[in-house]
């Protein structure tokens, strides 16, 4: 069972996922090689050619690096705000607070306070 796995299923994964990762790189050539030609040699060269295909994308990309976020025309920050510091859901509050406050108003004038006779 182990022989089956270590010689027939993990070189087959491990040329699949070189297939695909070969496939969805951005990159058309790599240190010379067209994309075409690294699938080939990841087919045709079972172990290595994976792993060649692994080593050589591993350095070739460059690490990915924290951009912050550009700013949108007409906007000075893109990110999201804490709630105390959105002027639209600050507005938001404002608002429901002034219709909360005229439902009050008119619940009043509606029905009148009444008076213990005490």
């Amino acid at each position: 069972m182990f022989r089956i796995l270590f010689f027939y299923v993990l070189p087959l994964v491990l040329m699949l996922y070189a297939i695909v990762d070969c496939a969805l790189d951005n990159a058309i050539e790599r240190t010379g090689l067209h994309k075409a030609l690294w699938i080939i040699v990841i087919i045709l060269v079972p172990v290595v050619g994976p792993l060649a295909w692994i080593v050589v994308a591993k350095i070739a990309r460059p690490a990915p690096a924290y951009r912050p976020p550009r700013p949108s025309p007409g906007r000075w920050n893109t990110r999201p705000l804490a709630p105390d510091d959105n002027p639209d859901f600050l507005r938001h509050l404002a608002e429901e607070e002034a219709l909360r406050r005229q439902r009050e108003k008119r619940k009043k004038q509606q029905d009148p306070p009444t008076e213990d006779p005490q």
